[in-house]
Formats: structure tokens, C-alpha cells, sequence
């Protein structure tokens, strides 16, 4: 642990930090097991498809953080770090990968599709519009959808 100014930082090697984290991961979402790969350097990712096939949610454990992300049309079409989810700890992760794993799962995150960019989340989707650009349009999907 390395303490700066008054945040904590909580370090963990590697693998303690895959080897805590995965198991915790595959209880809580036991359908996963079987699409954990083991990469050099003691990183677990875990790449689940969609029930029709057209999205990859995956989840990895490198640099000692876990990472959300989603590949459909590109090589990573969006992903996010537990840590942008005020997750500073390897509980906080956990308990943040799980909410957000789980909405997606159970259909209760929109997945936008944007003819541009790919597959991402959104925290308002009513702001979508502003942001588009030019010849982009833009689908509401849900996991289940896909």
C-alpha cells in the first residue's frame, strides 16, 4: 500500500490481483467459466458472446485493474475502467464490474450502435444527438438483442 498526500493506493502484483479477481468474477457470473483465457503475464480475459452472436462483452484483469469492454465491429469497439466508476480498491472494482456486467446481462443497459463507432454504453442517451456526427446514425440494442 503507498499512501499520497491523503488518497490510499492499494498495489497488488499481478497475478495476486488476477488470482483474487477471477474466481470472485466466475462465481458471480458462473456462465463465464468457460471463456476465461489465461494470457502471458498472469492476465485472465474473458470474452462472452451475445446470444445472437453479433457482440463480444469482455472483461480483463490486465495492469492490475479489471476493464469492461465490447467488441462487435471493430477490434474494441468501447471499453471502461472500474476505476471511472469511483472503484479505487480491488473490492470496489469487483463490486463496480459486477453491477455493470449484470445490467448489461439482464438487459437493463441500452447498447448503442453507431454506424461510425461501433458498440458503447451511454450514461444519457437523450444527449446522444448532440454528439453525433455528421452521416452517423445510431440504434438502441440490448443484450439480449444482440
Amino acid at each position: 500500500m503507498c499512501v499520497i498526500g491523503t488518497m490510499t493506493i492499494f498495489q497488488m502484483e499481478q497475478k495476486h490481483f488476477t488470482d483474487y479477481i477471477s474466481p470472485k468474477l466466475i462465481d458471480r457470473f458462473p456462465q463465464l467459466a468457460n471463456f476465461c483465457t489465461t494470457k502471458p503475464n498472469n492476465i485472465v480475459d474473458i470474452d462472452y458472446k451475445s446470444p445472437q452472436g453479433k457482440l463480444t462483452l469482455w472483461i480483463t484483469t490486465q495492469d492490475q485493474e479489471i476493464t469492461v469492454g465490447l467488441t462487435g465491429d471493430m477490434d474494441c469497439d468501447w471499453h471502461t475502467h472500474m476505476s471511472l466508476f469511483g472503484a479505487n480498491t480491488p473490492e470496489e472494482e469487483l463490486e463496480a464490474a459486477t453491477q455493470l456486467i449484470n445490467s448489461i446481462l439482464n438487459d437493463q443497459e441500452p447498447i448503442v450502435h453507431s454506424n461510425l463507432n461501433g458498440y458503447f454504453l451511454t450514461d444519457d442517451i437523450s444527449a446522444l444527438e448532440k454528439y453525433l456526427s455528421k452521416n452517423e446514425t445510431v440504434q438502441l440494442f440490448k443484450w439480449s438483442d444482440l
